[in-house]
């Protein structure tokens, strides 16, 4: 079995999970550099992730957030905080499978990341945007259980 590099570690979770906190406060208590994937993929790129997404869609952000996660793993002292969508790519999932992963309010159920995600505003889904609450709740959910089982490999 492969040594995982524990000077690196990627947090992510799902819609919903408070993954910026949790890579916050595990950066301080290591003394690592906190890094923002999406952040430095907007840096890089000049765009807004969702504006990516808008004008390029979401293999093209797939494609960024690959080479960016790339870069940053050969880095060393880092926590990186992802989106909740790196695990869904099988190209990120090999670099991360390589690191240490944490997932972000693993041990919360999908009804408890619905109520937390619920009133985000700052969502790239379009589906979390919709007026209608139990449409948007229904594919929260369908979403949930399409990526449950790939969490679940990291947690």
């Amino acid at each position: 079995m492969e040594q995982k590099n524990a000077s690196r570690v990627f947090v992510t979770g799902f819609l919903g999970s408070d993954r910026k906190g949790t890579a916050e406060r595990l950066a301080q208590e290591l003394g690592y550099d906190l890094i923002d994937l999406d952040r430095e993929i907007e840096k890089k790129d000049g765009r807004s992730i969702q504006r990516i997404c808008m004008m390029m869609g979401e293999h093209e952000y797939r494609n960024k957030e690959y080479e960016m996660l790339e870069d940053l793993s050969q880095e060393n002292n880092i926590v990186v905080c992802c989106g909740d969508g790196i695990i869904f790519d099988d190209m990120n999932r090999e670099i991360l499978m390589k690191n240490q992963v944490l997932i972000a309010d693993a041990e919360l159920s999908a009804e408890e990341l619905w109520e937390k995600a619920k009133n985000l505003t700052d969502s790239v889904y379009a589906f979390m945007h919709q007026t209608d609450e139990a449409l948007k709740k229904e594919k929260f959910m369908e979403l949930y259980w399409q990526r449950k089982d790939l969490y679940s490999r990291f947690s």
